[in-house]
């Protein structure tokens, strides 16, 4: 006879039981034993052995020090706790020291449980809470039960009569009850517990032996009154005291005495100097229900903003507190000086008309390497990054000082055709609701959730011509890239991440403002291939076919890895895997790969050393990710590239990567595709200025634009609202309007554009309204300059600002010059030539004429371009009405302001003085600036009066 294992299950509770395994040992006894099964439940905690191995189903035990020894015929018993598997609780193939043995497990015995129960209290007498007690399975033979009641909230003697006593059940019985004598009271107080527990089961075991009991209370509270108090706008008058009437009042009257404390606090107003402190006991009398704080203002003739301080009520007796905080504003009555208005003037070098543009209306799908639009025309995404449905604010960034359509406009006037909008995943789930934004300039987001956000930024998109790509840029909200570098985490699984794309492409579907899916930002830590939790080419096309499924107009943008066979890269940038795994979706025509590059400033890669870096350049993007354009795998889009330009390495980079888009793709200065394909498509980042490794497009003021990174991303943008094709590619004249100083209140001015020889054909009438918030002291007027070839003279339109509110107009007219750059215009009449009189030979600069001296400086310069200003000095003795001068260097004028050019001569400019900054007085000072093209020696550069 072998030795045998009985299995019995002790105790079972559903989500956990206990066991016990009873070794009986044959008639050689055992000397160390070593037990063996299979069970699909998971062992937590084990006495009586230990486990070997664990592995699939197969448990594996052996005996420990002090039990390893079993006489002939003894036992030895085995006990643990564990949590049911597929199988439940059982178990088979007892096995031990390798010989077959054991029983079937052994049914439990049966199990009481106890449920809770709950009763209205009342207000007197006695009430019977009753617990019904239940075998789970009838017994062949009688078993017992001892039960106890014990307090909670509830207290034996005053809210119940404890119980204690035995529940007999004859065979066959399956439940019984316990009465519990709960006393009434008219006391108000919140519901109060007790329990019944159960304990010394006989011939059957305890399942659940612990119930609750609750006594409802049944007693209403008398309700207080309650005391608001009011906010309160006086006047501070000029000297002496004005008095604010702070009123209190009592929502009903009380038939007792009712008393609250008061006191003031300092705001932006400040006690002594600005109003009489006070503090008190207000108290009202019975049926009184208003009383009235009364605080003296201090009167000044000091010109400043409204202030104000607090009045607040506390320990109120005989009342509640609904409103404990009055506002009291004291109103500045004291005028100041009007701020005024100046518009300046600008020069803008007209261009040339784009090649192509325009996109048919619908959807984009790919061809080759090109995105086409839904008559197989060649268009192109030109767009900018805006962040922040993806943070905490669970919005785009901004909205604390902007409006949202105004932002979008914005960049519409500014030439972007597209949105890449990154959110995370739990932007998608309920919670938070979003935050850190000025409803007032954002109305119609009050109350919305992150999602509904989301959708207000597509149908704007879709009203002014932008397209959307909707960016999963990391699991949880927050900044940056996921921080485990995958499209999921431990609280985000791939299934969610798929579901929620599937779920946005059914939310946009029909609506081809949103054109497509970038599936997930930067999935540095993931690899391409090989299979797994983490490859990402697979994890990409198990996205893109769900999407697809559901919505098969899409682009799917599919982002590169950070590192690929040892070759390491930016986050997002390293696609060489394409040449050895292609991503292949089940819908064609819509795969799009997108890398992402960043200059030296952002990291000092090692491609940026070396002083031939530059050069390099175009080899590098080539490896990365170019060679899927170059061998016309699949479109490119380079979903992000920036740089805050203050670095030289960048700039050289920027003109690299943006010459390598637009089709130089050898870096020697010529375009190396066909004329009717376009380059790659791109989004700068970012939008948003608070980006802090690149800054933005809008200056830290969430207003103002860098027009040196408009103007380097422009030759690459595309018009895909031009939908005959061959519109005029834009230019900007960008106005700047400013104040003289910052106003404490708003101030809104109208303006508007006037013809002059520019008319119609040259650019885009446009109309408004500026409003300055308190602290402001710039605007930008931006108006679209259309390009020609035809050889024409300088042509002029001008900026008129009218009605201003809040300040006065000092210049209220700008004028914008209109540089021709293709050739010399015809003369219109034969001309007499003149006998040609000695040239004056310039002298070194700085150049003196008539009292006048310049001085040039360069302020900042990159390869393709400076920004400088020139300073003219009058050294008198007399004033001087009207300034002139000729700038001599080789480069070209691109913008200027606070001048006008006159006209070009063999050498550069003649400027002359803006309408507003010609007369200088003895020792007077005026200045302008401009932007040029080109590298500046400023030893070249002469001026001459």
């Amino acid at each position: 006879m072998a030795t045998t294992a009985r299995y019995t299950v002790t105790n079972n509770w559903n989500s956990g039981f206990t066991a016990d395994i009873n070794l009986l040992a044959d008639a050689s006894g055992l000397n160390e034993w070593r037990l063996e099964f299979d069970a699909g439940f998971a062992i937590s905690n084990i006495w009586g052995a230990e486990i070997v191995s664990h592995v699939g189903t197969h448990y594996v035990l052996r005996s420990l020090s002090w039990n390893s020894k079993v006489a002939p015929g003894g036992t030895v018993s085995i006990g643990f706790q564990a949590t049911p598997g597929a199988g439940g609780t059982a178990a088979s193939g007892f096995a031990v020291n390798g010989v077959s043995g054991g029983n079937p497990p052994v049914e439990a015995l049966p199990a009481f449980s106890v449920a809770d129960a709950a009763i209205v209290e009342g207000q007197s007498g006695v009430k019977e809470l009753v617990f019904t007690v239940r075998l789970d399975k009838a017994a062949a033979g009688p078993v017992s039960v001892a039960f106890a009641t014990a307090d909670g909230t509830a207290r034996a003697g005053s809210d119940y009569t404890a119980q204690a006593g035995t529940l007999q059940f004859a065979a066959g019985e399956t439940s019984k009850v316990v009465r519990v004598a709960v006393l009434g009271d008219t006391l108000v107080e919140g519901d109060e517990t007790l329990q019944l527990q159960l304990s010394a089961p006989k011939g059957a075991r305890i399942g659940d032996g612990v119930a609750l009991g609750t006594l409802r209370n049944d007693d209403v509270a008398p309700t207080l009154p309650a005391l608001r108090i009011g906010d309160v706008s006086v006047a501070e008058g000029n000297a002496g005291d004005s008095f604010a009437n702070v009123a209190v009042s009592l929502s009903q009257a009380s038939a007792t005495p009712v008393t609250v404390n008061f006191a003031t606090a300092n705001g932006t107003a400040s006690a002594g100097s600005d109003y009489v402190a006070q503090s008190g006991v207000l108290t009202f009398a019975a049926n009184e229900t208003s009383k009235t704080i009364r605080v003296a203002i201090h009167g000044d003739t000091a010109v400043e903003a409204n202030e104000s301080f607090t009045v607040k009520l506390s320990s109120a007796k005989g009342a509640t507190i609904a409103d404990d905080t009055g506002v009291v504003t004291v109103r500045n009555d004291d005028a100041a000086p009007l701020p005024s208005l100046r518009v300046n003037d600008v020069t803008v070098t007209e261009g040339d008309p784009a090649t192509g543009g325009g996109a048919a209306p619908g959807y984009f799908r790919t061809a080759g390497n090109q995105i086409v639009d839904a008559a197989g025309h060649s268009v192109k995404i030109a767009g900018v990054n805006w962040f922040g449905l993806e943070s905490t604010n669970l919005a785009p960034h901004g909205l604390w000082t902007r409006g949202y359509q105004s932002m979008m406009d914005q960049m519409v006037d500014l030439g972007f055709n597209t949105i890449r909008l990154p959110f995370s995943s739990d932007l998608l789930r309920g919670g938070a609701m979003p935050n850190g934004i000025d409803f007032a300039q954002n109305p119609d987001l009050q109350g919305l959730t992150g999602l509904q956000i989301m959708d207000k930024i597509v149908a704007y998109a879709g009203e002014i011509g932008l397209r959307i790509i909707l960016d999963h840029h990391r699991s949880s909200a927050g900044a940056g890239a996921s921080d485990n570098g995958l499209w999921y985490d431990a609280q985000h699984p791939e299934a969610q991440w798929i579901a929620d794309w599937k779920m946005l492409a059914q939310r946009y579907a029909g609506d081809p403002t949103v054109i497509g899916a970038d599936l997930h930002n930067e999935p540095y830590n993931g690899t391409w291939g090989g299979g797994g939790a983490n490859d990402w080419a697979a994890a990409a096309e198990r996205a893109g076919n769900a999407i697809g499924a559901v919505n098969d107009d899409w682009l799917i943008f599919v982002e590169g890895i950070g590192t690929y066979k040892g070759e390491s890269y930016w986050w997002g940038g390293n696609l060489m895997g394409v040449r050895d795994r292609p991503i292949d979706l089940a819908v064609d025509n819509k795969l799009v790969y997108s890398p992402h590059d960043y200059p030296n400033s952002v990291y000092g890669q090692p491609w940026f050393q070396g002083s031939d870096f530059a050069s390099k350049l175009p080899d590098e993007f080539e490896q990365m990710w170019g060679f899927i354009y170059e061998q016309n795998i699949a479109p490119v889009y380079l979903g992000e590239f920036g740089s805050k330009l203050t670095d030289p390495k960048d700039v050289a980079w920027l003109d690299k990567i943006t010459a390598y888009l637009s089709g130089d793709l050898d870096g020697n200065g010529t375009r190396d595709i066909a004329a009717s394909k376009e380059g790659m498509s791109w989004t700068w980042w970012s939008w948003n200025p608070n980006s802090g490794d690149t800054g933005g497009i809008l200056t830290d003021d969430w207003r103002g634009v860098n027009t040196a990174k408009v103007e380097e991303l422009r030759p690459i943008m595309f018009d895909l609202e031009d939908a005959e094709g061959g519109a005029a590619a834009a230019k900007l004249a960008l106005f700047t309007v400013s104040l003289s100083e910052a106003a404490t209140g708003n101030v809104a001015v109208d303006f508007r554009t006037a013809p002059d020889s520019a008319g119609a054909q040259d650019f885009t009438a446009t109309s408004g309204t500026l409003v300055f918030a308190p602290g402001e002291r710039s605007k930008t007027v931006a108006v679209s300059v259309t390009g020609d070839q035809a050889a024409e003279a300088t042509e002029r339109f001008s900026l008129v600002l009218s009605n201003p509110r809040g300040a006065t107009l000092a210049d209220g007219t700008g004028v914008a010059t209109i540089l021709d750059d293709d050739g010399t215009a015809p003369p219109n009449t034969a001309t007499t030539p003149t006998t040609p009189t000695t040239p004056t030979t310039p002298t070194t600069q700085p150049q003196e004429a008539a009292g006048l001296e310049g001085q040039f400086v360069v302020n900042s310069s990159w390869n393709t371009a400076f920004n400088a200003s020139v300073t003219i000095h009058n050294h008198g003795p007399q004033a001087v009405s009207g300034w002139q001068v000729e700038i001599e260097m080789p480069n070209e004028i691109t913008q200027i302001w606070n001048a006008e050019i006159v006209g070009r001569t063999s050498d550069g400019y003649l400027i002359r003085n803006a309408a507003w900054n010609g007369s200088l007085s003895d020792e007077g000072e005026a200045s302008f600036g401009f932007l040029a093209n080109g590298a500046v020696n400023p030893s070249q550069v002469d001026l001459v009066f």
